[in-house]
C-alpha cells in the first residue's frame, strides 16, 4: 500500500485530531484496503486516530487507498461506495455507520481526495 505523505510531510495514517461529528461516540473500527490491514480507527468522544493494531468491533474494508482516504475525509459517500462495490462493512454495523457518517462533518483526513 502506498503510504504517501501529505503536503506537510506526515503519513496520512499518522494524522489524528478532532472529528466534530463524533463527539458523542467511542469505539474502534478495523480498516482494510484490498484485504490488507491498515490499522484500527480509534474514536474517543470526538478525538480520532489510526492505530497500528488493536481490538475492534467493526470492519471497514475498501478497494483502494483512495477510497479509504475519501471515506475517512468525508469526501466519498459510504452508501455510494458500497453500491459501487468499493466498500463493505462487517461486524458492528451501527457503530461503523455512525463513524463513517460522523466523519462527513469533518475529520483530520479531510481534503486528501476530491469529493465524489
Amino acid at each position: 500500500m502506498d503510504e504517501s505523505a501529505t503536503a506537510g510531510g506526515e503519513l496520512w495514517t499518522e494524522r489524528k485530531g478532532q472529528a466534530a461529528g463524533l463527539t458523542d461516540l467511542a469505539g474502534d473500527m478495523r480498516l482494510e484496503v484490498a484485504d490488507r490491514p491498515v490499522g484500527v480507527l480509534h474514536v474517543d468522544h470526538g478525538q480520532v486516530a489510526i492505530e497500528a493494531s488493536g481490538d475492534a468491533s467493526a470492519l471497514l474494508a475498501v478497494d483502494s487507498e483512495a477510497t479509504l482516504k475519501g471515506v475517512l475525509g468525508g469526501e466519498v459517500h459510504p452508501f455510494v461506495a458500497n453500491l459501487q462495490g468499493r466498500l463493505r462493512i462487517e461486524g458492528d454495523r451501527p457503530l461503523a455507520l455512525r463513524i463513517v457518517f460522523g466523519l462527513q462533518a469533518g475529520s483530520p483526513w479531510s481534503g486528501l481526495v476530491s469529493r465524489s
